[in-house]
């Protein structure tokens, strides 16, 4: 069982890893939220493949 201490780490990983897929692309300024939806959908399954 983990510890609040590494569930805190965890969530600030993962939105980190979102910011920085959110950056990847420079020519794209704005996002709709099924375009979000879409990205956070893809790493947490990407994310359990592991």
């Amino acid at each position: 069982m983990r510890t609040e201490a590494e569930r805190q780490d965890i969530r600030k990983a993962m939105a980190f890893d979102l910011c920085n897929i959110i950056d990847e692309d420079p020519t794209q300024e704005t996002y709709t939220k099924e375009e979000i939806k879409k990205l956070i959908r893809v790493y947490v399954t990407t994310a359990e493949q592991k």
